[in-house]
């Protein structure tokens, strides 16, 4: 049996903290540690160089339960350390069920995102559950996923949390789950204190309209979707910081593949021919020291291994909707290569990747298609959207002839470097 370590920030007499204990008796050996009182908003707050006041609790059907006095992130430091004295480490942290959402800008707060955070901090695969009301009495469809979200958690690794929120609504209400990103600061909801009285203030959430096109997890909840987003627990970025130490400072040129990936290419005519172009293309690209922006659309396998092979000065843009330009990352990446210059190829060349292409070309800039490195599963689509990218102001060209135009440019034994990858 796998070990899963609970908690929550409602406290250990929460319903929904009893229910997720339950849900998992069948799957998992069950350890909880919760607050012995309420604790909703301490973030990861820590009790520190003070003693730490630790109850032995009986608990139905778990392994062992205890209510500690103190925060969250607490409770799971204190935790994993009664554990290691048993000589047990668990598969999982699962912090919840929490009774209200913890979407947007709540993520920064949350004692139950926390919680996981902590868990995510010491190497165990970490999951955040919410419910979307005070009074929430709803869990059985987000207990259902428990599963399935415990699959997400072993593929992102244990250093992305996986919070899923769900409407207060019967299961049979819910629409199904959608993966989406957390909605950013200043969408849909800020935290001010108002003056309630002589001296006196109290927090409250107070609604703010959303700008955005894009699909945040405010938004499926709303329309009763489970909204399930990857939580990064990452402290330094790394665009700011290559943008900061000058990395990209001299591009003139950024390379694009799009949607390179083994279920994206499967059924396509002349698969093997096209991947030794993409490859060779990304292969030239890194030679000559031009960044790579590969993009990625979730679900549809991994990137081919002679491209993600490319790490240098190669990053990942993973977008869940056809157009590239959804994803943050997107837009996070381009925005640290200051060149106004693309080659863009990949596919498919009428869906992803002409959205891609097009994105760059309303954002000014010079796009050129490499259209023997680009494909449709329909010949005619593919024809089609070359002739509608061209007429949009994109140059059409060849692989070789336009990777060998830019190693004109370069040092001689780059130029021949560049020729033999290209043969």
């Amino acid at each position: 049996m796998i070990k899963v370590l609970i908690t929550n920030d409602d406290g250990i007499d929460s319903k929904g903290l009893k229910a997720l204990a339950e849900a998992l008796k069948p799957l998992a050996d069950v350890y909880v540690v919760a607050p012995a009182e309420e604790q909703s908003g301490k973030s990861q707050s820590i009790t520190f160089l003070h003693p730490l006041r630790v109850e032995k609790r009986d608990m139905k059907g778990v392994a062992a339960a205890y209510a500690a006095h103190g925060t969250p992130a607490d409770c799971i430091k204190v935790g994993l350390c009664i554990l290691e004295r048993e000589g047990i480490r668990p598969d999982y942290v699962v912090s919840g069920i929490n009774l209200g959402y913890n979407t947007g800008l709540a993520v920064y707060y949350s004692g139950t995102l926390a919680a996981a955070r902590e868990g995510a901090l010491n190497g165990i695969k970490s999951i955040a559950l919410s419910v979307g009301s005070h009074i929430a009495k709803e869990f059985d469809y987000i207990l259902g996923m428990l599963p399935m979200l415990m699959e997400m958690a072993d593929k992102v690794g244990s250093d992305v949390i996986i919070s899923a929120n769900a409407p207060e609504v019967p299961a049979s209400e819910i629409k199904g789950y959608k993966i989406v990103d957390t909605a950013p600061a200043g969408y849909g909801l800020n935290f001010v204190f108002e003056e309630v009285g002589e001296e006196l203030y109290q927090m409250t959430g107070r609604p703010t309209q959303g700008s955005s096109g894009a699909e945040y997890d405010m938004d499926v909840v709303e329309d009763n979707y489970v909204a399930v987003s990857p939580v990064p627990t990452s402290i330094s970025d790394k665009i700011s910081l290559a943008r900061l130490q000058g990395a990209y400072a001299k591009d003139e040129l950024l390379a694009v593949i799009v949607d390179a990936q083994d279920d994206v290419l499967d059924e396509i005519e002349g698969r093997e021919k096209l991947e030794k172009k993409l490859e060779a293309f990304a292969h030239a690209a890194a030679r000559m020291d031009i960044p790579i922006l590969l993009t990625k659309h979730y679900g549809k396998g991994e990137i081919l291994g002679g491209i993600a092979d490319v790490t240098s000065r190669c990053e990942t843009a993973e977008h869940i909707k056809t157009d590239p330009w959804t994803a943050a990352d997107m837009r996070s990446h381009t925005a640290l290569v200051e060149a106004k210059k693309v080659i863009i190829a990949g596919a498919e060349t009428h869906l992803s990747l002409m959205r891609a292409a097009l994105g760059f070309l309303e954002r000014g800039y010079d796009v050129t298609v490499l259209e023997d490195c680009t494909t449709s599963f329909n010949k005619e689509e593919h024809k089609n959207a070359i002739r509608e990218l061209k007429n949009a102001g994109a140059e059409i060209a060849g692989l070789e002839r336009k990777m060998m135009e830019i190693a004109d440019t370069k040092e001689l034994y780059v130029r021949e470097s560049i020729e033999r990858i290209l043969k």
